[in-house]
Parts: structure tokens; sequence; C-alpha cells
């Protein structure tokens, strides 16, 4: 069952979250987590179930990939209706130096910059379940995974599209 929290208590748990990440502490990030929290993040192959499988996805990946990595509260947090879960928006910065893996995009030593929305709930005063929606086109076009706006690889791009689109209709009309 989760619990009921207050404001203070989200002030003070994002407080010390954040502090985790900005020390690039994934034992720190793991500590603040259930035992059998479950943790979704596209940034993973798969939900994150269990506190291990948090402490890996921080060593490994988010703080490998970008080990300066920064996290900023924008808004909130807010509390659900409910009272058991918190929303907030935040900016994370830092320098590609290392793949982002998944799904596997080399480094490019370069600054990004995004934003993402986050939903959680709570059990005992720890994480029981996160949610987090990442601003995906804004980072790809950071890395170049995905062309900029009106550049020569957004052109080809959007011819590709609308031959794959032309025949997708084709297709359904069998």
């Amino acid at each position: 069952m989760a619990d009921q929290i207050d404001e203070p208590f989200a002030r003070q748990f994002l407080q010390r979250l954040y502090a985790a990440v900005n020390a690039h502490d994934a034992t720190a990030v793991a500590a603040l987590c259930a035992q059998d929290v479950l943790w979704e993040d596209p940034a993973a192959h798969e939900p994150l179930r269990g506190r291990d499988a948090v402490y890996r996805f921080h060593h490994e990946g988010m703080f490998r990939a970008l080990p300066d990595v920064s996290v900023t509260l924008i808004d909130g947090p807010y509390l659900s209706f409910d009272r058991t879960g918190i929303a907030v928006r935040l900016r994370m910065t830092g320098t590609m130096t290392g793949p982002l893996t998944p799904p596997g995009f080399a480094p490019t030593d370069g600054p990004v910059a995004f934003e993402t929305a986050e939903f959680s709930r709570f059990a005992d005063g720890l994480l029981a379940h996160h949610v987090v929606v990442v601003d995906r086109l804004a980072l790809a076009t950071q890395i170049g995974a995905v062309p900029s706006a009106g550049s020569l690889g957004e052109r080809f791009g959007m011819w590709g599209q609308h031959l794959a689109a032309a025949l997708a209709r084709i297709r359904r009309k069998g």
C-alpha cells in the first residue's frame, strides 16, 4: 500500500534524490528506492524491477553516458489527489562522453539538455514506483539521431516518410 505524503516530505525526498543524482552516486539513488521498486524509464531496456536494477541502470548507463549529469527542478512537486504520489518537471544537462544504452548511441562529447516529467509513489518513505517521461526528440536531435529542423537530413527523412506512408496506404488497400 502506498504511503500518504505531504509537501514537506516530497520536497525533502526530492532534495536527497537530486543530490544523489548530481553527485553521480548510484548507490545513494538506489538507497532511496524500496527493495521491490518499479522504475519505468525510456532510457532502460525494460522496466527496472528492484533496487539492484536501479543501481545498475544509473551506474552502468546514465552516469557512464553523462558523467557530469545535473538535474534541476523546473516545476513541482505536485501532490496527487490521494496524496500518495508526486509529479515534477525536471531539466537534465550533461556532456555525453559515454555510450547511451539503450539503444546504443555513440558518445558525442557534446553537451545535452532535455526535460523530463517524473511521477513517483512511495512506500515506507521510499520510492515504490517511479515513471520517467523524457523529451526524446530534443535529446535525439542534440546527439544527431534525428536531423535538425530545416537540414538536408530532415528533407531526406521527410521524403522517406512520404514513401513509407504511400506504401503503407497501398498495403492497407490491399
